[in-house]
């Protein structure tokens, strides 16, 4: 016998629907029609300055923009998160979560693989209670226990713990999204991706893979305060030494910082950008570093700078983020947006 169920509509409209079956109006106070958890101001790190080992010499290197591009894909996520109703004074929060990578194809940006898309109901089964819990089950639109790791005294009882904790599951689920597509384009591609965000996580971006990562946000610098001062005295289009970050055994990363255009205020972070590969082998010792390892890999950094520096147009405005937000990563979060569509 087959099953002739119609599968559950997924969707933030029916996701509504089949809670407003399990609870009525009046336990979806919020229904959806709230902002985007991610949109909303959330309480971040505080800024920090982190020591690193450096790979290369002190000093700005100048970087030449090539006359052909590098860079052939781009690679990015997005997540959105909705509270849509309350039980028991637990929150029921739906997210959508998706990746993909957009590829250029005759001077277009076009899927490179079916993107990967993720849909949610994120509550505490702890708060809810089992009867609710199984009425969510049962609905038929996946389910996540965001409290399954807690003893039932230490599940939060205040509503933003839990809505906290919720977010952060919904952010690894997003990252696992990346990590596999990224891992899909290295296994089976030897032109270049831009990887929006860093790539410590990924094991497999190795000193053979063609990707690299940009990191935006700064919350983080790396370096003595020296070192530091010269990262944000940097000029349009230059980089700064490269540097190790995590130095653990098959964890390390190489990183530096590139300028790809300067504020007339002055602001030391406009432009700037933090670039991640994975260091060859060769380079994972700082002490026993020689001049050819050390050449060649320099010569690989600057490559890569280069071919950053060749997607500053189009700009990616009126994002506010245009300054390092570049078009290849703005158009794919676009069509990101598009796709998830709350």
């Amino acid at each position: 016998m087959t099953d002739e169920r119609v599968p559950a509509d997924t969707s933030l409209r029916g996701a509504l629907r089949a809670l407003r079956g399990l609870f009525g109006d009046g336990a979806l106070a919020a229904a959806g029609s709230g902002p985007a958890l991610e949109r909303i101001a959330m309480r971040s790190d505080p800024p920090s300055v982190a020591p690193c080992v450096l790979l290369e010499g002190p000093g700005a290197r100048p970087i030449e923009v090539p006359a052909d591009p590098l860079v052939v894909a781009f690679l990015d996520g997005v997540q959105r998160s909705r509270v849509v109703g309350y039980h028991s004074g637990s929150p029921l929060i739906y997210a959508s979560v998706a990746a993909a990578v957009r590829a250029r194809v005759a001077r277009r940006l076009e899927s490179w693989c079916d993107p990967r898309v993720r849909r949610a109901l994120y509550a505490s089964r702890g708060r809810l209670g089992e009867p609710a819990w199984n009425q969510l089950v049962e609905s038929g639109v996946p389910v996540v226990d965001i409290t399954a790791d807690l003893t039932a005294d230490a599940i939060p009882v205040h509503p933003l713990a839990l809505r906290a904790r919720a977010l952060d599951l919904v952010a690894l689920e997003r990252e696992g999204l990346e990590r596999r597509l990224a891992a899909d384009w290295c296994r089976r591609e030897s032109r270049w991706l831009w990887i929006d965000g860093g790539i410590s996580g990924n094991l497999a971006v190795d000193e053979r893979a063609t990707a690299f990562g940009v990191v935006k946000s700064h919350t983080t610098l790396y370096g003595s305060a020296e070192q530091v001062a010269s990262v944000l005295a940097l000029a349009e289009a230059e980089r700064s030494p490269a540097f190790l970050v995590g130095h653990r055994p098959r964890r390390a990363v190489a990183s530096w910082y590139l300028r790809l255009r300067t504020a007339a205020g002055g602001d030391p972070l406009h432009g700037l950008v933090r670039v991640e590969i994975s260091p060859p082998a060769d380079m994972l010792d700082p002490e026993h570093i020689t001049d050819d390892a050390r050449a060649r890999f320099t010569a690989h950094c600057d490559r890569i700078a280069g071919g950053i520096l060749a997607e500053r147009a189009p700009l990616s405005r009126p994002d506010p983020r245009w300054d390092t937000l570049t078009y290849g990563i703005h158009a794919c979060e676009m069509y990101l947006d598009a796709l998830v569509g709350i």
